[in-house]
């Protein structure tokens, strides 16, 4: 008669425990479908963004505005880490340009003095977003 090993054993059930629940996960094409609307919301903060910088707006209009951006980006980078991981590196990038351009924004500066940067940064961070989207055939 063999006799068990219950390390083995215990490696074993453990291996199979593993196995069901990776077999429980979201699927590939759950995972794009949750990227790309992950993608989409990220896409509307950042128009969302734009769209506050008017004249009128105020900084703390902005802030709120850029953390929405930064919130959705969190979403996205999450959602599309394994399905377009050099796309997600670029817009990593590109979004924390764009952070730090909003927050270098003096308090004393008026808004006007910040807009046309502002534009080109979200200009960046939509066109990284969008070679995600591409990538993802969003």
């Amino acid at each position: 008669m063999s006799k068990q090993h219950p390390i083995l054993i215990g490696t074993a059930a453990f291996g199979v425990a593993v196995g069901l629940l990776a077999g429980c996960s979201a699927s590939p094409e759950e995972n794009v479908s949750d990227a790309c609307a992950a993608s989409d919301a990220f896409a509307a903060a950042l128009q969302n963004f734009r769209q506050t910088l008017t004249p009128d707006a105020t900084l703390d209009e902005i802030r709120a505005a850029r953390e929405e951006v930064s919130n959705t980006y969190n979403d996205l980078k999450g959602a599309a880490a394994n399905v377009a991981k050099d796309r997600t590196d670029e817009l990593a990038s590109a979004t924390d340009e764009f952070k730090a351009a909003v927050d270098a924004i003096p308090d004393d500066a008026t808004v006007p003095q910040a807009v046309d940067s502002l534009k080109n940064e979200a200009a960046k961070v939509d066109t990284a977003r969008q070679g995600v989207a591409s990538e993802l055939n969003c």
